[in-house]
């Protein structure tokens, strides 16, 4: 046992801690748990069921401790549930029960703990907590992979991250989507951050994250990092006031990361040209074709892991006879929600993500002519950017489940409520006390943008 596993065991009890006070530390140490990992890093924090523990104290401590004002009743949450009951159902009739129900526990954990963010995630202060612990718990990753490929030029295949890994973000194609989409998050806390004081060693800090960032993502070798970067790059363009001096920034960043990785990645983008081999790009074209036939004839779904009674065979080349693969994974996010939910379970989840995308748009039109808002119209593009960013590499990696892609799903509902409660304090009907009461005007209270 070393300090490092002191260290982490340390964080961990600290939250708890910290929540017996301020109970959403309990959500916050979850959120550290579901993107640091620490039961990966240290053996003391290994010992229990670290995620089980935080999850039960941020329940608990929310019904018990934290209900004052709380949000009204939602229909995303409402539908957030009622996926999670038909992954429940679904899994009943499981193709491969053998290891359906082990990705059960995990993903219905997920989507359980999204739906109860909508209640816990209500002022300002607290969106940006979580962004802040989202944001570091998720930059132990870009910083080792980041590092190490600035240093080595990495190589596809090999594992750059702290432990050698395939789950969560320690698997490259899913680290290389969650690095691009946080690079928007981290120009928005250096620019509107409350809980760290502004400074030139703050600036230096976000402008390295987002160095970590870009090369972690290069560092992989995932095709999907030039999906992220093509969608990241577009939407900064577009909003960026700076146009010509935008172009000539990135193309100087992408110089310097190709001229560390490029002879790696000439030999990565030919295997998607390789006409008969798994990692091809008809490898993926022919295992959606199979989940789409898959579906049609089993339109509720073949619950989780169906993917491994596939047969995927890759037609001959030169008279030699083709290759068949056995349990081809998805490789896409709505392929896989189609395979094992079905219809029912995809029309959901696509309904989700539209839902979060019209509260993002409606915020921005929203709060176009109230500067005192220029956060919340800055951090609705800003989380815009970032989930289409995801749901663009989800179209290449399976990753529906994974608490990434919904705490980015769910932060737009946030935002919402909190539009919600502003425009009524602004209106002089539905203001919460304990929102009035740190002004004694409510009116003082919301141009100064804060509702803490």
């Amino acid at each position: 046992m070393g300090l490092s596993d002191i260290y982490i065991a340390a964080v961990y009890a600290g939250f708890l801690v910290i929540g017996l006070t301020a109970p959403f530390a309990f959500t916050l140490g979850y959120v550290w748990v579901d993107t640091f990992y620490p039961q990966f890093l240290s053996t003391l924090v290994a010992q229990v069921p670290s995620a089980l523990i935080m999850g039960i104290a941020a329940m608990v401590g929310y019904i018990v401790l934290d209900r004052r004002s709380p949000p009204p009743s939602s229909g995303y949450a409402a539908l957030t549930l009622a996926l999670a009951a038909w992954m429940t159902l679904s899994n009943t009739w499981a193709v491969f029960p053998d290891s359906a129900w082990s990705a059960w526990d995990w993903s219905f954990k997920t989507v359980i703990f999204a739906a109860f963010l909508t209640l816990v995630i209500r002022s300002r202060v607290q969106i940006e907590a979580f962004l802040q612990v989202f944001l570091f718990s998720a930059a132990v990753h870009t910083l080792s992979v980041g590092a190490k490929t600035i240093i080595s030029g990495s190589g596809y295949g090999r594992h750059l991250d702290i432990v050698e890994s395939d789950a969560g973000l320690f698997e490259s194609s899913y680290l290389a989507g969650a690095s691009i989409a946080l690079i928007p998050i981290i120009l928005y806390l250096r620019k509107h951050s409350l809980l760290i004081p502004r400074s030139k060693f703050r600036d230096i800090g976000y402008f390295g994250l987002i160095g970590a960032s870009i090369f972690a993502a290069m560092g992989t070798y995932a095709r999907t990092a030039l999906v992220g970067f093509v969608v990241v790059g577009a939407f900064l363009f577009l909003h960026s006031r700076r146009k010509i001096l935008f172009l000539v920034c990135a193309a100087l960043i992408a110089g310097g990361v190709i001229a560390r990785t490029a002879d790696t990645w000439g030999d990565r983008i030919e295997t998607t040209a390789d006409y008969d081999t798994e990692d091809s790009a008809l490898g993926r074209l022919l295992v959606w074709q199979w989940t789409i036939n898959f579906a049609a004839q089993n339109p509720l779904g073949g619950g989780f892991d169906a993917y491994v009674t596939d047969r995927i065979e890759f037609p001959g080349v030169d008279g030699r006879p083709g290759q068949v693969i056995y349990g081809k994974a998805f490789h896409n996010s709505y392929i896989e929600v189609l395979g094992e939910q079905g219809f029912p379970g995809l029309i959901m989840f696509v309904a989700l993500q539209a839902t979060s995308l019209w509260y993002l748009w409606r915020i921005g039109w929203r709060t176009r002519k109230q500067p005192h808002l220029q956060w919340v119209r800055d951090l609705s593009g800003t989380l815009m950017t970032s989930l289409l960013t995801i749901m663009a590499c989800g179209c290449f990696i399976d990753i529906a489940y994974h608490a990434f892609v919904w705490y980015l799903m769910v932060l737009p509902v946030c935002l919402k409520n909190y539009m919600d409660r502003v425009e009524g304090l602004e209106r002089g009907v539905g203001a919460m006390p304990w929102m009035a009461s740190r002004t004694g005007r409510p009116e003082a209270f919301v141009r100064a943008g804060a509702a803490r």
